[in-house]
């Protein structure tokens, strides 16, 4: 089996993710999709780049959804009993 392709149209990348491979394809100016491949395993993966051009709104509430994910797990760290 190939390390990388697209298989019933979805692609693939099992190729060990590099620190290149994943900003040009999550930080990319050069590329007009928002939807990319995954650096590594199967699907999709967003540009966040285009996204802040098109929509800075979806940007941002990706950015809080993210940042309020972050916080609410280390609350739960710091707070569990075990």
């Amino acid at each position: 089996m190939k390390k990388q392709g697209n298989l019933f149209g979805i692609p693939y990348d099992f190729r060990r993710p590099t620190y290149k491979r994943m900003k040009e394809r999550m930080w990319n100016p050069d590329d007009e999709r928002i939807v990319t491949p995954r650096t590594s395993g199967i699907g999709w993966t967003v540009n966040l780049y285009q996204l802040k051009q098109r929509s800075p709104l979806a940007f941002y509430a990706l950015a809080v959804i993210f940042v309020g994910g972050m916080a609410h797990w280390v609350w739960k760290f710091f707070t569990s009993d075990d």
